[in-house]
């Protein structure tokens, strides 16, 4: 099979680096996947394919980081979008959208009686801990070791130029360990506002790990008894679990959940539901942005929420992730390679076992990228309504070859 090659990217990239540090920063540099393997710049997408600057196609299994579940250029939601567009995106005042998708989202979040909207996770989750913080009076929040929940000073997981006491009130537990978070509760008595999990547990660079039995459950008595709040960051795994939000598919009762990504398929939105009796809460906190009105996300939204519940969506990604699943644990157990392949099929994570320093997965994914695989060594892929069967049984003849080739280079 033909390796692709990237001359442009990497031209484009240390061209890059005359204007911008580092050239491309944050998670999307070329660091973070597999150097030289991978492309450094895009210039189109459609469906779940993607094209590069060389001229090369990929099948994306990471779907823009989540955002798109529908698949690219979806017609339906971007001419929901260029209609409004051509009325106007950002006004003095927020458009008529605001009203439509407030309502949508409250209809549509099962337990969730208001919204507040933003454009990125991190102004949103942020937006969680004031609204708890500011109920309950107390400062401390509780999360998951290695748990991502955006890049604002509070909850990064860099230290590079953030004082320390950003950090100072909040606490960290083993997720599932409920018995650790009980002792951290008693140490903390009476200081508590809130704790913020992600549906179930999806770090990067570990095995996705879900919800013990009864978990949820046992957490909604404890926040209740210690009056702190139960905040659900539902970016990333949003509308890809269950329509009316992944704390139904894991049974839990949350007061506050974060949503992003999906939402609106890529178009930059994210927001905020909560039950009524945090309303007045929300009535005097200071929650504002320039952007965070816009009405062509809002019109995309609304089109991508109902497209979810129209056309299945929930099912159809879990279900076609599965094949996926089930066609490479078949492979690597064929080629005797020991992988493990965690979380729902939707938004699911590999790695080789005892590859401690990535060099393995890192190996394998940039392999299948030269074929025209777009995986994350990494974190976790991403499954969309636009991913085809055909797009799977292409897929795995790749990763077919690719755990040949691991196998070859690490293990004989």
């Amino acid at each position: 099979m033909r390796e692709y090659s990237f001359e442009k990217s990497y031209a484009m990239l240390e061209k890059a680096k005359q204007w911008v540090p580092n050239g491309i920063y944050g998670p999307r540099t070329p660091a973070f996947l597999t150097y030289g393997s991978y492309p450094c710049f895009l210039t189109k997408g459609k469906g779940s394919h993607i094209w590069d600057v060389d001229g090369n196609e990929y099948i994306d299994y990471m779907c823009s980081f989540g955002t798109n579940i529908i698949g690219l250029c979806n017609e339906e939601v971007d001419a929901a979008a260029i209609e409004q567009m051509k009325k106007g995106d950002c006004f003095t005042l927020p458009s008529n959208r605001w009203n439509e998708l407030a309502e949508a989202m409250v209809n549509q979040i099962k337990g969730q009686d208001w919204v507040v909207f933003a454009k990125n996770g991190s102004d949103v989750t942020t937006y969680a801990t004031t609204i708890a913080r500011a109920y309950t009076g107390k400062n401390k929040i509780i999360l998951a070791e290695g748990a991502y929940h955006g890049s604002h000073y509070w909850c990064t997981h860099s230290s590079f130029g953030i004082p320390a006491e950003y950090n100072a009130h909040i606490l960290y537990f083993h997720y599932n360990d409920m018995e650790e978070l009980k002792r951290i509760i008693a140490d903390n008595s009476g200081q508590i506002a809130g704790i913020m999990l992600t549906p179930h547990h999806h770090p990067a660079t570990a095995d996705q790990l879900m919800p013990a039995p009864g978990f949820y459950q046992e957490l909604r008595e404890i926040c209740d008894r210690e009056g702190m709040l139960m905040m659900i960051d539902d970016i990333r795994c949003g509308f890809r679990l269950h329509e009316n939000g992944s704390h139904v598919y894991y049974n839990a009762d949350p007061d506050l959940i974060c949503f992003g990504k999906a939402m609106a398929n890529g178009y930059p939105i994210s927001a905020m539901t909560g039950k009524e009796i945090y309303k007045a809460t929300a009535q005097g906190a200071f929650f504002t942005g320039t952007h965070y009105f816009s009405g062509v996300p809002m019109a995309a939204a609304l089109t991508t929420l109902k497209v979810i519940v129209r056309d299945g969506v929930v099912d159809y990604v879990n279900q076609i992730g599965l094949e996926l699943k089930q066609g490479m644990e078949q492979q690597a157990l064929a080629a005797g390679l020991k992988i493990s392949y965690t979380g729902p099929p939707a938004i699911p994570y590999m790695r080789f076992v005892e590859d401690q320093d990535f060099s393995v997965n890192r190996f394998f994914c940039g392999e299948a990228a030269k074929r025209g695989i777009f995986f994350h060594p990494h974190h976790n892929w991403f499954i969309s309504g636009a991913h085809t069967r055909e797009d799977i049984e292409k897929t795995l003849q790749v990763t077919e070859e690719c755990f040949a080739l691991t196998k070859k280079a690490f293990f004989e």
